[in-house]
């Protein structure tokens, strides 16, 4: 795609605010380090600011290696009050007695302030590349679980399995990609899936709920070999879909909310390593921006944040968050205005460490480029 002048401008403005920031700005905090607690790896974030202003960090505690499921998996949370300054200690989400859960995401009801954790449960023996078609839940199947909070993260539901609502039996798998997802402007849910179809071909697709979680229904695949995805809503209720896809993210817009897609393209400016990614809208007042992290690089590194103003036709040049090794991102605009990222990055290895940052995009971009 294009770099256009007024996106050029706004890398330009956007770099020299962020390098006249002052230290205090800033807040950089290693939150889920391997070996603490003694778990051997941390992975896959997944983060959400309340509606009182609280923020709460999902990962991944992977007890004994780093592989993912089928392997002892249990999701560990840490909250801030003090939009990220502080954070209370490493505590237990949920922990099963045999098989494990995981790739949780993140997602917050606007109406009732309700924050749902989607996330994988995999019975004994039970992953993405194990599970079997011919059920829609149950001991052979990978499931996609759903717990609650009414209260800032002090106290969760039971896990709800809304696999049997959105699994077709003939599929051999199916998980929900982890990090952060929507509640659009008419109130559904998108819970975005990789679904492993019943010929074996993966591909991206979304679930979604019209009634605040109670039932779901799930759209159509997107193209084959997409992955694990973010959508975000664009102006006059578009649905932009940025998708792993290869060398390049792939993209497909949706008119119905998330359901059926136009075909895929790829932007060629966000280059990737295969990898999951985050996208968000960033809207206040005359700002009217996307959002967009990932490890810009042929492999996993190089976290990289740029801006759009064009609704994802054109970005910036972006600003290196972690040049070193790194790999899952999520991002956020949070109520005060300012940009938090929690990411997977280390010196030696992506996955030593996750990391919250949280810096100030100034108003005075605005009027610098002319939102």
């Amino acid at each position: 795609m294009l770099y256009t002048r007024r996106n050029a401008l706004l890398s330009a403005v956007a770099a020299r605010l962020f390098a006249r920031a002052t230290p205090a700005s800033f807040t950089k905090l290693d939150l889920f380090c391997a070996g603490d607690q003694g778990v051997h790896t941390y992975r896959i974030p997944a983060l959400i600011e309340t509606r009182k202003g609280t923020l709460l960090a999902v990962a991944d505690a992977r007890h004994e290696s780093s592989r993912d499921m089928p392997a002892n998996i249990s999701l560990v949370l840490r909250t801030s009050h003090d939009r990220g300054n502080t954070w209370s200690p490493t505590a237990t989400l949920r922990k099963v007695p045999e098989g494990g859960v995981g790739d949780a995401s993140l997602l917050i009801d606007r109406r009732t302030g309700r924050v749902w954790c989607f996330h994988s449960y995999g019975p004994p023996g039970i992953g993405f590349g194990t599970a079997q078609p011919g059920a829609r839940t149950g001991p052979t199947t990978l499931q996609c679980h759903a717990i609650f909070t009414d209260d800032d993260g002090v106290t969760w539901s039971g896990p709800r399995d809304l696999t049997p609502q959105i699994k077709d039996p003939a599929w051999q798998a199916l998980f929900s990609t982890s990090g952060t997802h929507i509640q659009t402007s008419t109130g559904r849910y998108l819970l975005p899936l990789v679904v492993r179809d019943a010929q074996g071909t993966i591909s991206s697709r979304n679930a979604y709920s019209d009634d605040a979680g109670l039932t779901w229904k799930v759209g159509g695949a997107i193209a084959p070999g997409t992955d694990e995805s973010k959508c975000v809503e664009l102006s006059e209720g578009v649905i932009l879909q940025n998708m792993r896809n290869g060398p390049t993210r792939a993209i497909a817009l949706s008119n119905d909310g998330g359901v059926t897609f136009g075909p895929i393209t790829h932007d060629n400016t966000l280059i990737d390593p295969v990898c999951n990614a985050a996208i968000t809208h960033y809207h206040r007042k005359h700002h009217d921006l996307l959002i967009f992290t990932n490890a810009a690089s042929a492999k996993r590194e190089n976290l990289t944040l740029r801006l759009s103003a064009d609704q994802g036709k054109t970005w910036t040049l972006g600003r290196v968050i972690h040049a070193g090794p790194s790999a899952y991102s999520t991002v956020l605009a949070l109520r005060d205005g300012s940009i938090a990222i929690l990411y997977e990055c280390g010196d030696t290895s992506a996955y030593s460490k996750i990391t919250f940052e949280r810096f100030p995009l100034p108003t005075a971009t605005s009027h610098s480029i002319g939102l």
